[in-house]
Formats: structure tokens, sequence, C-alpha cells
């Protein structure tokens, strides 16, 4: 690293600088090798290094982070009489090396997937796609450093004398808080990398490291190439040039600490940990916190002198008949607080700290540095004070390891809890590296969130099954038809039930139109709907006896389970006829006992089989021989009349037949009841009208009947299954029973399963809530349905996220209905984070997702297959 400076104080490694306390060789840096994770410096300081894990901090509850923040806090303060330093950098994962995973999850994606992978990486590129590391160093021991330079077998025998301390270390550094492992070579030459190269862009490869020893020599692997300018003695920037990626580029960086604090209670507040803030900038920076953990007695002591300096300045102002100032009083009363906690405190939380917190940030000219500057400390206002101090090159040189403080000025002292809240670990990580763009996450980071729906199933073994919760208005649409477009394109074949129709419009899209089929089921076949025809029968080629290697005779065991699901299947057959029938009626009908009596004994007479209908149940009503035989035929009257209804004829069919056709050969296949008056969630039952009493059932048919279409594909074949509305299922024991096996089979055929509702105590009373696997849960109101929300999120009550929920997509209301969505995202992992879902960089989706009541779209595009039924239909009729 050459040196280039107009300033006589200031020094870069390879270049003598004016007369200062620690002494220097021509090499420019203290750092003289490094053994495995240790440090060694040019007085022979050893430092040990070490990487700390990701923490979690979103949506944990009050204990839980005040556990976090008394672990953190603990560590530390067993490093007492240690110097630590604390190094945040960030390491890429490359745009192209996800775009590449994509495009490798990818089975047989539609024609455009060249282009689509293109527009995503674009839109992706915009957005931090990186991992946050964050190093502690911790101050060791001292070696003897003659005999330069450097080898494995010289420094040995020295640090075998240190190795009971390191192990010590370790132990700590291990414990709940931190979760540090030591830094292995490859994140040596990355902190190395990142701190000789100051804010300049990271390296896309990282190389292969043949030892974990560098000597003197080998640091010129970091400085070769490497060019600190600073203009001029008291420029409020230092100039960093290197080559990074084939390319030499230039970076302007400031250096700016911190200054006087007064942090808000935290957990409590909602500034969340303060080191870990940082994250919230929507631009790359650098963290390095020199930190002295203090002797009690060293404390005790300073603080003794400064009261004792305070009580004679009282006592001078009284000798000359002057009051002393109140600011006098205050830092008397401060101190005395801290003396009693140094003394009388909690063990190891009342140890004190004394630290000096730097940020570096950078741009490609100083008028953006001089903006991002502004807003690092509007980031921090008003709780703490960012200063943008002179002297940078020396506030720099801070992030290189083993260099030393550039001066006592701007030292923050605190005890050990406040300096536990910092949390510089915490990150917000959620999703996968392999999934499509499901947008950003918004809480305590902005980072890319990639979303692979099938990797649950394919590569964890878990359930596929996914809730979305929220109310009207609150983006369940989007989300859904957001989903389904992306991995649709992927080669995912999907089927949608729809409802209230706008999924539909999916179908319209020019990429997907060719391979789309919207199909109306109020404008189909009679008997399109007929309950017996909805449930397949099992496929004895998913029982193979390899599944079942555990039992005694697996050959047998994969029999009795086909069997056992064969006669399930006819059970469920009968429930949902049961269940549709007794819909049907008028509710004091229905709810008479002998009605509930004759249709279960008419159902023993009938076959329930695939092959079954329910014009059997009516006649075998007609033939029941009980002394409730005139009540059955009254049921079978009104049962013959709503068959011959245009809603009635889809469920009792003329004949049998089979249009699963329909849904072999295309990759999306959209199930709309147009038309269909559903009743409303605060209507009560009894005050339905005869066209809401008939939606229902027709609505629960539809939904079997969309499942159904997934077991006609292969087994181990990706899938996707999208119920809209799913609240209404609930209701009846044949719904509840629906989303229960599409739960319960979605691992087994590999099958995707999107459920979007409006309140989360359906999914408890419809008893799924062990195969939910992942959880999106939009605006929410009223308490209840936060409760549940919560719940099913795995996110304790009474910690303030109600209200967050209560104000999600704040912008998204009235005029601004296209604006993003957010939601709060519960991943198969188990980590929570808030996230932004957007669609705005492609209009057309965005358009065709809009679900605004009377908003007009275009017709020229009707499918006219549909329109053909349709028009049949009604002639027939």
């Amino acid at each position: 690293m050459k040196k280039r400076t107009k300033d006589a104080g200031d020094t870069t490694p390879g270049t003598r600088k004016a007369p200062e306390p620690v002494r220097r060789d021509r090499s420019g840096l203290r750092l003289t090798g490094i053994v495995g994770n240790l440090t060694i410096s040019r007085g022979g300081q050893v430092t040990a290094w070490y990487v700390a894990a990701p923490q979690r901090w979103s949506f944990l509850s009050r204990s839980d982070c005040n556990s976090l923040i008394s672990g953190h806090a603990q560590r530390l303060a067993q490093l007492v009489g240690r110097r630590i330093h604390i190094r945040v950098t960030h390491r890429p994962y490359p745009v192209a090396r996800w775009a590449a995973a994509l495009d490798g999850s990818a089975h047989d994606p539609l024609p455009g997937w060249r282009e689509y992978l293109a527009e995503e990486q674009q839109k992706v590129a915009r957005l931090p796609l990186d991992d946050k590391v964050c190093y502690y160093g911790v101050t060791v021991g001292r070696i003897t450093t003659t005999g330069l330079p450097l080898l494995r077998s010289s420094v040995d025998k020295q640090l075998a004398k240190l190795r009971r301390d390191i192990a010590s270390i370790d132990n700590v550094m291990a414990g709940p808080g931190l979760d540090a492992h030591p830094a292995q070579a490859g994140d040596m030459d990355w902190l190395m990398t990142r701190s000789l190269g100051l804010c300049l862009p990271a390296p896309l490869h990282t190389r292969p490291q043949p030892t974990d020893v560098w000597n003197s020599s080998d640091l010129h692997e970091w400085t070769d190439g490497i060019q600190w300018t600073s203009p001029s003695p008291y420029s409020p920037h230092v100039l960093v040039a290197g080559t990074r990626n084939g390319r030499r580029v230039e970076r302007h960086v400031a250096v700016l600490t911190f200054g006087r604090m007064n942090l808000p209670q935290i957990p409590e507040s909602t500034f969340g940990p303060w080191l870990q803030r940082l994250d919230r900038l929507r631009f790359d920076y650098e963290l390095s916190a020199t930190i002295d953990i203090r002797e009690d007695n060293e404390a005790g002591n300073e603080i003794t002198r400064q009261l004792d300096q305070i009580r004679h300045q009282h006592h001078h102002h009284r000798e000359h008949g002057v009051q002393p100032p109140v600011s006098l009083q205050r830092q008397s009363n401060s101190g005395q607080y801290i003396e009693d906690d140094i003394n009388h405190g909690a063990t190891g939380l009342s140890t004190r700290t004394r630290g000096w917190y730097r940020i570096a940030i950078a741009a490609a000219d100083p008028e953006k540095l001089a903006d991002r500057v502004q807003l690092v400390r509007e980031l921090y206002q008003p709780s703490v004070l960012i200063t943008h101090p002179k002297a940078q090159y020396a506030l720099a040189r801070e992030f290189i390891p083993c260099e030393p403080l550039s001066g006592d000025a701007y030292t923050r002292r605190m005890p050990v809890r406040t300096l536990g809240g910092s949390l510089p670990a915490v990150t917000a990580a959620i999703g996968d590296r392999s999934g499509f763009n499901l947008g950003f996450t918004s809480g305590v980071a902005r980072r890319a969130v990639m979303w692979h729906p099938w990797e649950s199933m394919e590569v964890r073994e878990a359930n596929g099954l996914t809730v979305v919760l929220g109310t009207q208005g609150s983006g369940k649409t989007v989300l859904g038809g957001n989903t389904v477009y992306h991995t649709a394109r992927m080669g995912v074949p999907w089927i949608l039930l729809d409802p209230s129709g706008p999924l539909k419009r999916l179908c319209e899209l020019p990429e997907l139109r060719p391979y789309s089929r919207a199909i109306d089921l109020m404008a189909s076949e009679p008997g399109t709907l007929n309950p017996y025809r909805l449930l397949p029968e099992p496929d004895p080629s998913h029982y193979g006896p390899e599944l079942y290697r555990g039992e005694e005779d697996p050959s047998a065991a994969a029999d009795r389970a086909y069997q056992m699901d064969r006669r399930r299947t006819a059970r469920t057959r009968n429930t949902l006829a049961m269940d549709v029938l007794m819909a049907m009626l008028p509710k004091a009908i229905a709810m008479a006992p002998e009605t509930n009596l004759v249709i279960t004994q008419a159902l023993e007479h009938v076959d329930s089989s695939v092959h079954g209908s329910p014009r059997e149940i009516i006649s075998a009503l007609r033939k029941l021989n009980t002394r409730h035989h005139e009540h059955a035929v009254v049921i079978a009257d009104l049962l013959h009349s709503i068959a011959e209804t245009p809603q009635g004829m889809l469920i009792f069919p003329e004949a049998d037949g089979d249009d699963s056709y329909l849904t072999r050969h295309w990759r999306l296949v959209c199930f709309n009841l147009r038309g269909l008056a559903l009743p409303s969630t605060d209507t009560r039952q009894e005050d339905w009208s005869v066209e809401e009493r008939l939606a229902m059932p027709l609505l629960h048919l539809a939904a079997w009947y969309a499942q159904s279409c997934i077991y006609t594909r292969d087994v181990g074949e990706r899938k996707g299954l999208l119920l809209d509305e799913a609240h209404f299922f609930q209701r009846v024991s044949s719904g509840r029973e629906l989303l229960r096996k599409t739960g319960r089979d979605s691992r087994k055929h590999n099958a995707r399963a999107l459920l979007l509702s409006q309140d989360g105590q359906d999914a408890q009373m419809a008893g799924i809530e062990n195969w939910i696997e992942s959880v999106f849960v939009g605006r929410t109101v009223g308490s209840d349905a936060q409760r549940a929300a919560l719940k099913l999120l795995n996110v304790p009550e009474g910690s303030g996220y109600e209200d967050m929920l209560a104000g999600l997509s704040p912008h998204a209301q009235g005029a601004n209905r296209q604006q993003d969505r957010e939601f709060i995202f519960r991943d198969g992992t188990g980590a929570v984070e808030r996230i932004t879902v957007p669609v705005r960089h492609r209009p057309a989706l965005l358009d065709a997702l809009d679900s605004t009541p009377g908003r007009r779209h275009a017709q020229q595009d009707a499918n006219p297959w549909t329109q053909a039924v349709a028009e049949g239909l009604e002639a027939r009729v």
C-alpha cells in the first residue's frame, strides 16, 4: 500500500511518519504476522479474532430481548481487563450467483425465461444482497517478536504459554449472547482485505488459502495496489484507491464517531440495538469499535477522583458566596450513581467500559459523501450525537487490526449492560438464496428476500402449507398472485380457486396466456362439482413397500396403508355429500334432528366410490322405510327441486364423466365462480338468502375440485394450489377436512398450498396448525384476529406487535391501492421478519392483481373457450 498525502501527520503503510509514541518500521503496519486466528503486533501484542453468529432480534418477546442483551453483556464482562476490537463488515452475495441458483432450481421454465432472469437481476441489483460479518478481536497477552519474519515454528513455544488464556477466551466467546467461533483462514483474509481496502467494493471471488499463517512479508497480499490519500491536513475524508474485480476504483471515505449519547431503554423502546441500527442505512458501512473492559477498582478510582474534583468545585463556589451551577450537581448525582452501581450492582453487569466507536462510509464524490454523512446523523438523532472529526487518516487506520487509537477524544464510558444492548451481530435473515425475489425486509435492516416454496418439501422434508392472513385490502391477492406468477414462469403448474375473480386476470398476461386456462365453474357441465367425483381413489403406486422398510412386512404395511386411505376417502365423500345437502336446505329444516337422521340412513344405501352421485341419495330418501319416511320424502322433494336449478345442476350430474383433461395440459388453471353470492362474515346463517345458502356448498365443492386436480399429476412433480376465501371452509366439517387434507398431503405430493384468509382464528378452528410451514400476515385489525395471527407467527403477545399488525401497508388504501404491500413473514426455519412485497416494476402484473372494487378491465382478451361454454349452457338452460 503506497502513500500519497499532503498531511505530514498522516501515515500510510510503506512510509515513515512524523515521530509518535508508537515505533514503526518501513512496513507501516503494526501487524507483523497472523497465526490461525491470532494477530501479532509489532510490540508482541497477541489478539484472538472470532466471528459471531448472526442473531435474531425481530419479533422476540421483551424477556427474550432482555435475555439476549444480558447474555451479550455477561460474556463481555467475563473479559474484564482486556481490550476488545469489534469490526463489522459485509460479504457480498453476487446477484449473478443468485440468478444461477434460481436458474438451476427451475424445472422446465416457460419460454422467455432468459429475459425474465435478466429483468429480475436488474431489480435485485438495487437491493442489498450481502451477509453481515461481525468480528470480535480480544487481546490475549504478549510475546517476544525478535527474529522476524515470524514462522509457525518460532512462535509456537511462546503461544503455548498463552494457550490456557486462549482456551478461556474461546469458551467465553462461544457462550450465549455471542455464539462466536475462532476465525478461519478465509475469515482472516476477508478481515484484512476489507480493512486495508476500506470501503472499496468487495471482491466478488475469495482466494483459497493454502495455510493459516502469514508473516510480515506476506502482508503485501493486502497492501499492494492500495493507496490511501489525505487531500489536506483537515480534509473531511480520505481517498482510498485500489483494484477491485479487474478495474481501478476510488472512494471518498469519511470516518464518523459516536459523541455524546442518551440512549433510550432497550428493548422497551423501538430504538433497537444501537450498533445494529446502522443496518437501516441503504448504503454500505464499516464499523470499528475499540473497547476496554475495565476492572472495578480502576473504574471506581476514576469515579472517586472525579467526585473529589466536583466536591472541591462545590467548596470553591461556596467560599466565594456563589451558587454552584446546576450542571455541577447533575454531574455529582451521576457520579454517585455510577459509584454505587460499581460497588453494589449486580454481579458482572456492574462492570464499566471505555470505548471509541467509529463508522466509515464512502461515496464516489464528496457531495454524495456529505449527503450520506447527514443520513447517518439523522439515523441516530436525537439520542446520539454523530460527529465528523478532523484527522480522518488516523481515524481510518483504527479499522486495521493491531493499529492504535488516533487519540482519547470522543471516549464513551458506559456500563457493560449498555454495551450489551449494542448487539452488532443482529441482522435480518429470512428466506433462502435459491428462490424467486419476494421483496425485501423493512424492519431492523433492508435485505433482499428470496423464497423457494418447494425447498421445504425437497430439502427439509417439511410440509408445504402456507397461510396468508389479512383484512380486506391488506394485499393477500397481491402476494398470492405474485407468488403464482414467478413460480409459474419457473415451470410450476398451479391450480387457483378464485371465487371473486381477480386472479383469473393472470391468465390474460401475454407471457402466461398461451399456457393458462380460466374456467368459470358456474358455466361448466352438469355434475362438474359432484362431491363423489372430487375425491379420486388413492393411487396404489404411492404406497410402495420401499416407503415402509421399517415395518416387519413392508408389502403388508403398504397394503394396509392403501386400504386405510381408501376407506378414509370413502367416508370423506359421504361427509362431503352430507354437508353439501344439509347446506342447501333451509336452516329450520336442516336443524331438525330427523333431517340429519334420514340423510345419514340414506347414505348407507348409496355408492360411496368415485362413481357415486347425490341423485342416488334422493332416490334412497324416497325408498327409506322408517318411521321418518314422510320427512325423508319432503327432503327428497326439496333436493330434487334444487337439483333442477342452474347451480344445482353442477352438483347433481345426469351422467358420470371426466374433465380432468382440462388441468393436465395447462401450467396455470384458474377456477372462478363468477356471480356467486357469498355471504358476509358478519351475517348470521339464519339470515342468509337462498343465493347465499346455495353459494356455500358450491364454494366448498369448488375447493375440493381444485384440490383433486392436484392428484392428476405425478406425485413427485412440483405443483401449487391456491385457495382464496379459505375462511369459509372452516364452517363445516367437510371444509375443515379439505384444509387438513391439503396440509397433510402437501409434502407427499410436493405441493405448495396457499390458503388466503382474513383471520388466523380460521386456521385454529380448522385444526391445521400442525401442518402450517410458513405464514404471511398483512394488515390485521381487531384484538382477537391479532392474537390469532401472532400465535401462528409464533410471536409473543403483549410486546407491542399488535399495533405493528394494524399499521402494515399504511399507504395501500384509497387512492394508493397500488402501493407496495407489507407483511410479517415467518419462513419454514422459524425466522420472522417484516417484509415489503413490491410489484411496481411489473406494471402489467400490478394491474392484473389490482382487486379494487369497481375497477373496469378490458374485455378484449376474454377467454373464448369460457365464453363458448357459458353461451352453450345458457342456451341449454
